[in-house]
C-alpha cells in the first residue's frame, strides 16, 4: 500500500538519528542510564511486563501500549552509542603527549608526598599515549577520511582513559583545605580549561573556544552517523555528560533531534550512592558542579549543573535502587526514547501537564536573575491558579525598564516615590550609568535590579528588598484575590523549589504535595517542611518531558485514526456502513 509507505517515510528522519545529552551531578546516576541505553538486548532490560488488564489507572495502560508497541511484532529497540565526555577531555590531554602531561600534573600537585608514586604509576601508560597522540595528530578534523577518527575515539581512546581514571582515582589532593579525589579534580579543570582556552592546560579565557568540547564531540557525531549510513545503519547517540549549558545550547541548535536528558535524585540516595567518598570529597564536588554564584566569563567555561537542569527536556528520576534494579529508571527511558522515535503514541501524563503549564507561564516574568512558574490544582490535578515571580499588578517589571530613561525622565509611571525622590538612590544610579557604554549593548536595554542596587547602598544582602513576589506567592493570592476556592489537601507544582517564605505559605495553607524540578539551596524543605509527623507536604523531584520537548514528544504527526486507516486500509465506519447496506438490502430482497 502506498499510504503505508509514505506513513513509514514519515517517521523515518526520526528513527534514523536521535541525539540524547545527559546531565546531572556526580552520584545522580547519567552512566547508569548511559549503560542502559548501551544495552543492545531489549529482554535484558530491567522491566516488568505489563499488565493485559485490570490496570490501576491511565499510566499503567500507556507502559503496556509502549512495551508492545517496541516489543511486537519485531523488536523495534536499538541501542544507543555512547560518548563520553571525560574521553573528548582525555583526547585534547594525549593529544598533547605523555610529558607535557605529566609536567601539567606535577604543577598540580605542587610537590605532594603522593607525587612520585602518581607518576610511577603512570609510566605504564607512556607507550599507549604517546601512539594514541601520534593517531590525534594525524587527523584533518576539517576532512575525515578512512574513519581514522572513528577508530581512535571509540576504539582507541576509550581504554586508556579507563586506565588513567583507576590510577589518579585512588589518590587524594589537597585544594583550599579540602581532600578531594585527584581524577575528578584533574578532569574537571582540565574541562574548564578547554571550554576557556582550546587548551588542557591553559586557562586563559579565550571567548571564541568556548564551544571546544562540543565542538569535537559533533565532529564524532558526524563521523559516527556518515558510518552509519554506508551501513544502512540508523545513528542513535548517547553523549555522557554535559556540565556547561552552552554545551547543551550548541547542540539544541544544530539538532532537532536533540534532547537534553537530567538524571536527578534526592541528596539522600545520591550521598548513599558516593559513601565511598569523604565528606570533603563530596563538598569539593558540589562546589565545582553547583557553584553559588560564577563571575562573568566563568559561566561560559566552569561547570553549571543547576544551569543545565533549567535547560533541559527531559527529566528522569532515579531512586535509590535495590539490587542493582533500576526498573523504574528503565521504564522512564523506555517511554522517552520511543516518543522520540514515534511522536504522539501515548498522552502526557497529569505531572507533566501540570509542570508545562508552570514552565509556560514562568517566561511571563520580567524579572533580571530568575524566571519560576507555579501551578496549584485540586488533588485530581485540576488547575486553581498559577503565578509567576513578578512585581505587583500595575507595576512596571524590571526587564522593561532602563537606567538611562530613568535618570533622563524619572517618570512615575514606570518607577517607585522613593526611587524618583531619594537623592542617595539617584546618586547611585548615576554612578553605575556612568560605566555603561550603551554602544556595546547593540540596542539593548540596560535596566537594574533595584535589590542588588539598595543592597549595595546598605551594604547589606536582604532578599526583602525585591520588588517581586514569587512564583508561589501570586498563585496563592490569586486564589484568595479571585474567589478564595479551598486551598487545604492541593497540589503545587512549581519549576523551583519554594523558598523558606514560600514554604512556610504552602505549610499555612496545607498544600499536600510539592513537585519541583530545580532544588532550592536554603534549608527550606529540612527547615520549614519537615516538622514533626504529619501534615508534612509530600516533596516530589519532577520527571517527564518540559517545554518543547513536552511539544515535540506529544504531538502527533498525523491523526492517530488516520495513520491507522492508511497503514492497514481498514476504515471502521466504512466498515459498518457497508454492512449495514447489505442488511438493508437483503430485508429489501425478502420483501
Amino acid at each position: 500500500m502506498k499510504t503505508r509507505e509514505a506513513i513509514n517515510k514519515i517517521y523515518e528522519d526520526q528513527e534514523d538519528f536521535v541525539i540524547i545529552g545527559l546531565t546531572g551531578r556526580t552520584g545522580s546516576g547519567c552512566t547508569t542510564v548511559a549503560d542502559i541505553l548501551e544495552e543492545p538486548k531489549f529482554e535484558k532490560l530491567k522491566l516488568r511486563t505489563p499488565k493485559n488488564y485490570d490496570f490501576k489507572d491511565s499510566e499503567e495502560i500507556k507502559y503496556s501500549i509502549l512495551y508492545k508497541y517496541v516489543n511486537e511484532p519485531k523488536n523495534k529497540w536499538q541501542p544507543f552509542q555512547v560518548i563520553s565526555i571525560s574521553n573528548i577531555i582525555a583526547s585534547y590531554i594525549f593529544e598533547k603527549g605523555y610529558e607535557e602531561f605529566l609536567n601539567y600534573l606535577a604543577s598540580t600537585l605542587k610537590k605532594t608526598d603522593a607525587e612520585e608514586k602518581i607518576i610511577e604509576s603512570l609510566s605504564a601508560l607512556k607507550t599507549e599515549i604517546n601512539q594514541i597522540k601520534e593517531d590525534l595528530d594525524s587527523i584533518d578534523y576539517e576532512k575525515i577520511v578512512d574513519c581514522k577518527l572513528y577508530n581512535t575515539f571509540i576504539d582507541g581512546i576509550p581504554p586508556i582513559a579507563s586506565r588513567l581514571k583507576k590510577i589518579l582515582a585512588v589518590h587524594i589532593i589537597r585544594d583550599n583545605e579540602k581532600d578531594a579525589q585527584l581524577y575528578t579534580y584533574v578532569f574537571q579543570k582540565i574541562g574548564n580549561n578547554i571550554r576557556a582556552s582550546g587548551d588542557p592546560f591553559e586557562s586563559e579565557f579565550k571567548p571564541k573556544k568556548i564551544f571546544a568540547l562540543a565542538e569535537r564531540t559533533n565532529t564524532l557525531i558526524k563521523e559516527i552517523r556518515k558510518i552509519n549510513k554506508t551501513k544502512n545503519k540508523h545513528t542513535l547517540i548517547c553523549i555522557d555528560a554535559i556540565r556547561n549549558p552552552f554545551e547543551a545550547t550548541f547542540f539544541k541548535e544544530r539538532y532537532s533531534a536533540f534532547y537534553l536528558i537530567s538524571v536527578n535524585t534526592d541528596d539522600v540516595s545520591r550521598r548513599k550512592r558516593l559513601s565511598k567518598l569523604g565528606a570533603d570529597e563530596i563538598l569539593s564536588l558540589d562546589k565545582t558542579e553547583y557553584p553559588k554564584k560564577l563571575e562573568r566569563e566563568e559561566i561560559f567555561y566552569k561547570q553549571n549543573i543547576l544551569a543545565c537542569l533549567e535547560i533541559s527536556d527531559i527529566h528522569i528520576y532515579n531512586p535509590d535502587r535495590k539490587n542493582f534494579n533500576y526498573y523504574f529508571l528503565t521504564r522512564q527511558l523506555l517511554k522517552y526514547v520511543i516518543l522520540m522515535r514515534h511522536p504522539g503514541l501515548v498522552t502526557p501524563s497529569h505531572i507533566e501537564r501540570c509542570m508545562q503549564i508552570a514552565y509556560n507561564v514562568k517566561l511571563n516574568s520580567g524579572c533580571l536573575s530568575r524566571q519560576v512558574g507555579a501551578v496549584v490544582t485540586g488533588d485530581d490535578y485540576s488547575i486553581k491558579s498559577v503565578g509567576w515571580n513578578e512585581v505587583p499588578k500595575g507595576q512596571v517589571s524590571c526587564n522593561l525598564r532602563d537606567i538611562k530613561q530613568y535618570l533622563e525622565n524619572k517618570d512615575k509611571e514606570s518607577y517607585s516615590n522613593y526611587e524618583i525622590t531619594d537623592c542617595e538612590f539617584s546618586d547611585t544610579i548615576e554612578k553605575v550609568y556612568d560605566k555603561i557604554e550603551y554602544q556595546e549593548l547593540n540596542g539593548r536595554n540596560h535596566p537594574y535590579c533595584f535589590k542588588d542596587i539598595y543592597n549595595g547602598m546598605k551594604c547589606q544582602k536582604n532578599q526583602v528588598y525585591t520588588r517581586a513576589l514569587h512564583a508561589e506567592e501570586n498563585a496563592f493570592l490569586q486564589i484568595s484575590k479571585y474567589g478564595g476556592i479551598g486551598v487545604k489537601g492541593s497540589f503545587l507544582f512549581t519549576t523551583a523549589s519554594p523558598c523558606e517564605l514560600c514554604a512556610k505559605k504552602a505549610y499555612q495553607l496545607g498544600i499536600k504535595r510539592i513537585y519541583y524540578i530545580d532544588p532550592y539551596p536554603g534549608i527550606s524543605q529540612s527547615h520549614v517542611l519537615k516538622f514533626g509527623s504529619i501534615d508534612n507536604p509530600e516533596m516530589h523531584l519532577f520527571y517527564g518531558a518540559i517545554g518543547n520537548a513536552y511539544i515535540a514528544l506529544y504531538t502527533s504527526k498525523i491523526s492517530f485514526k488516520d495513520e491507522l486507516e492508511m497503514l492497514i486500509g481498514v476504515n471502521p465506519k466504512e466498515i459498518i456502513e457497508r454492512n449495514n447496506r447489505k442488511r438493508i438490502r437483503k430485508r429489501t430482497l425478502k420483501k
